[in-house]
């Protein structure tokens, strides 16, 4: 049976003492170092969060500059193949222009030197004629 006597206030004291004791011993430090922790893992968590963003960010930058890059490549390649383009509709011109003045002075040349054969073969008409005389009629004119 419980008796009621001073013993009893004395034990409920040692018991709020010793929890008051042990609240300060280990409940409050232990609460405090996983404060503590709570809040490194939230700086931890907020680090990795900033550098995903920066990391975000930076690949969307170095796919801009390749997008970047690639336009002014084609840019750059378009650009040349016209001049390209040029530049070779230039030396077909003048090439066409050298290969009309050399059929010219060619044709001029060879309607001179056909004009010389005609020439000499008008010069030679009677021979030719008599040539052909004799040979149809076998015998020498």
């Amino acid at each position: 049976m419980i008796n009621f006597d001073i013993t009893l206030f004395i034990q409920i004291g040692e018991a709020l003492i010793m929890t008051f004791v042990l609240y300060y011993i280990l409940v409050k430090p232990i609460m405090s170092y996983i404060k503590e922790r709570e809040l490194h893992f939230q700086s931890l968590e907020k680090d990795i969060q900033d550098l995903i963003t920066s990391a975000e960010e930076a690949i969307k930058k170095y796919q801009e500059e390749l997008n970047k890059a690639r336009t002014e490549g084609i840019q750059r390649s378009e650009f040349l193949k016209e001049e390209a383009r040029k530049i070779e509709k230039e030396l077909l011109g003048k090439t066409m222009k050298e290969m009309e003045e050399y059929k010219a002075k060619w044709a001029q040349e060879f309607s001179k030197h056909i004009e010389e054969v005609r020439k000499e073969l008008m010069n030679n008409v009677d021979y030719f004629t008599n040539l052909i005389v004799g040979k149809l009629l076998g015998r020498k004119v």
